[in-house]
C-alpha cells in the first residue's frame, strides 16, 4: 500500500517538474496605435516676443462737441425723387441726395431708397425741425414711409480727438502692465508691439472699437473710443522687487 502512494505521488509531481523546467512564453504585447493628430489653427494674438512678454489692452475715450452730422433713411413707398430732395432741403439739411453712392443699382420699385445728407451747426431744434419735416411729408404723401434715421459725427479734428483718445489708451495700457509686472516681481521693458482699434474713420468720422459710428443726438456729443493692445518687454527687476521676492 505504501509503495501505490508513493508511485501516485510522484506521478503528481512529475507535470509540476517539467513546467517548472520550461521556459514561460514571452508575453504578448499589444500594439498601441496613437490617434490622428488634429490640425492645430493658428489663433491671432497681439505682437508677442520670443522670450516671453507682458500683453495688456488699454482703453481711452475723448468726447467732443459734434457741429457737424452725417445723415441717412430709407423712404419707402411712391416718393418722388423731386419732391423728397425739395422736402431735405427746405428741413435745412445740406448736400442732399437720394441713394447710396456710388454707381447706383435698380432693386425694383418696392425696395426702399437711401437718403442721405449733411446737417450743419446741429442742435436740438434743428433735429426737432427735420423730425417735423419728415412727419409732414408723410402725411402729405400717402403710401409713403420714411425709417432706419441715423445720424452720425464728422468732425474738422478728428484726428485730434484720436490722439487724445490714444494716449489716454496708451497710459491705461502701461498702468495694468506696471500692476502686473509689480505682481510677479519682474520688471517692465520697453515698448515691443502695438495693435490699434477705433479710432476715426477716414472721412472724420468717429469709430468705436467695433467700427461702429457713434454721436450721442441728446448732447450732440461725439465720442472717439480707442483700444491698444501694448505687449511689454520685461526686464530684470529692480532692487526693491528683488527683496520683496526673497
Amino acid at each position: 500500500m505504501t509503495m501505490i502512494v508513493r508511485l501516485v505521488v510522484c506521478a503528481c509531481l512529475i507535470p509540476l517538474a517539467t513546467s517548472a523546467q520550461t521556459p514561460a512564453a514571452p508575453p504578448v504585447r499589444m500594439a498601441q496605435i496613437a490617434p490622428p493628430m488634429m490640425p492645430v489653427m493658428p489663433v491671432a494674438h497681439p505682437p508677442a516676443l520670443a522670450g516671453g512678454g507682458i500683453v495688456v489692452q488699454g482703453r481711452g475715450v475723448a468726447r467732443v462737441a459734434a457741429k457737424m452730422l452725417g445723415f441717412t433713411a430709407a423712404a419707402r413707398g411712391p416718393a418722388q425723387d423731386d419732391s423728397v430732395l425739395a422736402a431735405m432741403k427746405a428741413a435745412g439739411i445740406d448736400d442732399a441726395a437720394v441713394g447710396i453712392p456710388g454707381p447706383q443699382i435698380s432693386l425694383g420699385p418696392n425696395q426702399p431708397t437711401q437718403l442721405r445728407g449733411t446737417i450743419r451747426n446741429a442742435s436740438p431744434a434743428k433735429l426737432a425741425s427735420i423730425a417735423r419735416a419728415a412727419s409732414a411729408y408723410v402725411q402729405s404723401h400717402p403710401g409713403t414711409a420714411i425709417d432706419g434715421v441715423q445720424f452720425f459725427a464728422r468732425l474738422d479734428d478728428c484726428a485730434m480727438v484720436e490722439q487724445t483718445a490714444r494716449a489716454a489708451a496708451l497710459a491705461d495700457a502701461r498702468r495694468k502692465a506696471q500692476a502686473i509686472a509689480a505682481s510677479a516681481s519682474v520688471g517692465l521693458g520697453s515698448v515691443a508691439g502695438v495693435v490699434e482699434t477705433g479710432g476715426c474713420a477716414s472721412d472724420g468720422s468717429p469709430l468705436d472699437p467695433s467700427g461702429r459710428q457713434y454721436v450721442d443726438v441728446d448732447t450732440l456729443t461725439a465720442r472717439v473710443s480707442v483700444v491698444e493692445s501694448v505687449t511689454f518687454a520685461i526686464a530684470a527687476p529692480d532692487a526693491s522687487q528683488r527683496r520683496r521676492a526673497l
